[in-house]
């Protein structure tokens, strides 16, 4: 059996599935590396080998580190996502090395997806989907003149920063919640208190203002096929542990025009939020989501082990069940070392 050395470097703790789903192949042996600065991360328990990563001082100097990671050891297959961008943009020094990543290679198209203004705009401009209404700021004044726009129809309004990941930034501005000891903030956060925070940062980056959608959020996992079957398996998220995999065709179709559109040749991720039965894009995740789980068990498909033996030249079949599931999961207790 061949062996390919695969290496996922900060994942998220997710991961642990993305590699049993990788592993479960017929001819190839991986073998895989992780990494992390949190040395009991928990999907160390499902790697061949583990090494606990330094913190660094600039993103180019984790690049630096990651090209002697994968000549150290020795590394086949790279998969990353801390800095993926940054990674992205210099391909070509793992090329040179015969080192295959799982990034997309135009990093134009990357980076502006990693965008939310210009993926916004992208979208508009493809004429695929529905785009929320935003505006786009970077001073206080302009957030609170954005803030008007956006409550002329009494919306409820948020914001959060352009380039994000995880929802790190994103906030509710609710009124409601001051004053209040009973109520827990979370991720919301007053109107006067919203312009303090950005009044003493004076120029940030670029922050969208945009209404608060509140109906069902979608996540769907997403390949691209070239003979035109893409992979696009949607999942309604819920409150709790479950989730619905659900193939409505506006989102299918959605997903699909985007494929077909930009041509992605690695796992991506389409985040929706609907509002008046209108499915509204959030943004696009150019990587597997944390999820992917979820739709691999319940369509009966390994979008992981299809996308890695791509990059090593190898097509794979990709059919998959689409009928209606709802999935859940349980804490499950493992020895990490």
């Amino acid at each position: 059996m061949r062996a390919v050395r695969v290496w996922l470097n900060h994942w998220f703790s997710t991961a642990y599935h993305i590699i049993r789903l990788l592993k479960a192949d017929e001819l190839i042996n991986f073998i895989v590396i992780g990494s992390n600065t949190n040395a009991n991360c928990v999907y160390r328990a499902v790697c061949n080998e583990w090494v606990t990563e330094p913190e660094f001082d600039s993103i180019d100097a984790y690049v630096d580190y990651c090209l002697e990671f994968c000549r150290k050891h020795n590394i086949d297959v790279f998969l990353p996502r801390r800095n993926m961008l940054a990674v992205s943009r210099r391909l070509a020094e793992f090329d040179a090395m015969g080192i295959k990543v799982l990034v997309e290679r135009d990093y134009l198209t990357m980076s502006a997806l990693c965008d939310k203004a210009k993926t916004y705009q992208m979208f508009k401009e493809s004429g695929i989907g529905y785009v929320p209404p935003y505006c786009v700021v970077t001073s206080a004044e302009e957030y609170k003149a954005a803030y008007r726009f956006i409550k002329l129809d009494d919306n409820r309004v948020c914001l959060k920063l352009a380039i994000d990941e995880g929802a790190a930034s994103f906030r509710v501005v609710d009124n409601r919640i001051e004053g209040s000891l009973k109520k827990r903030s979370g991720s919301k956060i007053t109107y006067e208190d919203s312009v303090k925070v950005l009044s003493k940062l004076g120029e940030f980056p670029d922050l969208l203002v945009m209404p608060y959608l509140s109906g069902e959020e979608v996540s769907v996992d997403c390949l691209y096929m070239p003979d035109g079957g893409h992979i696009a398996i949607p999942r309604y998220k819920s409150q709790g542990r479950s989730e619905t995999i659900r193939f409505e065709k506006e989102i299918v179709d959605v997903c699909h025009m985007f494929l077909d559109r930009f041509k992605l040749n690695y796992p991506c991720n389409l985040q929706f939020k609907y509002d008046k039965d209108v499915p509204y894009l959030l943004e696009v995740n150019t990587r597997m989501s944390g999820g992917i789980q979820f739709s691999c068990v319940a369509a009966g498909i390994n979008i992981p082990n299809i996308a890695v033996n791509r990059l090593l030249g190898i097509e794979k079949q990709a059919d998959y069940d689409r009928e209606t599931r709802v999935v859940s999961y349980v804490e499950t207790p493992v020895i990490l070392w």
